[in-house]
């Protein structure tokens, strides 16, 4: 069991080498782990940092920790990925953004397309970091991956072009021949972006509308082979392409 915990900055404090954890976090540590005053355990912020602490004392609803050191973070991808993408249905969402946030994906923008088969709202995007703060802590992230708010597709490439300077592909199951599609072989011979965004589409894929809008906003098609792929399975498999060679 992962002896690792999240400083939640919303109902945890730090101050003076001490910290008070309070909320899930102290649930969890109190009445799940029935842990015990001299436990060591590791606390991480979100951001980048974590600690090394001892259990100095334990409430009914906190935990109180001395800070032993501060450990450095050597797990983060030196590549900012964003997934863009229309939600799956159900279980299939939890799934996904467990296994980004532990593949090391930056941010995951889910989108509104024409064809998306779930919506995204306050309630959903605070289950879904819920999930990510859980898959942080078993896969050893400090770094919580971001999730926006729900962007419909007309407004991606403005959101996109405030980031800075990132470079996008568009996943279509699709040859798009008339094109010309990137495979990863020919992304990985060379010196990978620093940002990168990949689009992908709802089960339903793209319209031919969407398809031509993203082309041009300067997607590059994107070639993960001849099969097609669900939803979920496509966004795994393009961050595993990246972020496991970094």
């Amino acid at each position: 069991m992962s002896n690792r915990f999240f400083l939640d900055p919303s109902n945890s404090t730090i101050n003076d080498n001490r910290a008070v954890i309070s909320g899930n976090e102290a649930y969890h540590f109190i009445r799940v782990m029935r842990g015990e005053v001299g436990d060591e355990i590791i606390l991480f912020d979100g951001s980048s940092f974590s600690y090394r602490s001892r259990v100095e004392a334990v409430g009914q609803t906190t935990v109180t920790v001395r800070i032993l050191e501060e450990l450095p973070d050597n797990v983060e991808s030196s590549i900012r990925l964003t997934v863009a993408t229309a939600l799956p249905k159900g279980d299939r969402q939890r799934f996904l953004a467990e296994k980004l946030a532990e593949l090391g994906v930056a941010r995951l923008i889910p989108l509104h397309l024409e064809r998306s088969v779930a919506r995204s709202n306050a309630a959903v995007v605070q289950r879904l970091r819920r999930y990510v703060i859980e898959a942080a802590k078993q896969c050893g992230r400090n770094v919580l991956m971001e999730i926006t708010d729900e962007l419909p597709f007309t407004k991606l490439n403005n959101f996109l072009t405030e980031q800075g300077n990132i470079t996008k592909f568009l996943l279509h199951p699709l040859a798009l021949s008339t094109v010309g599609q990137i495979t990863p072989r020919t992304i990985l011979s060379g010196e990978l972006p620093k940002q990168i965004v990949v689009l992908i589409g709802p089960e339903g894929s793209f319209t031919e509308q969407e398809i031509e809008a993203a082309l041009n906003f300067g997607f590059q098609p994107l070639d993960l082979g001849a099969r097609i792929l669900r939803t979920e399975t496509a966004c795994i498999a393009v961050a595993a392409v990246f972020l496991t060679s970094s």
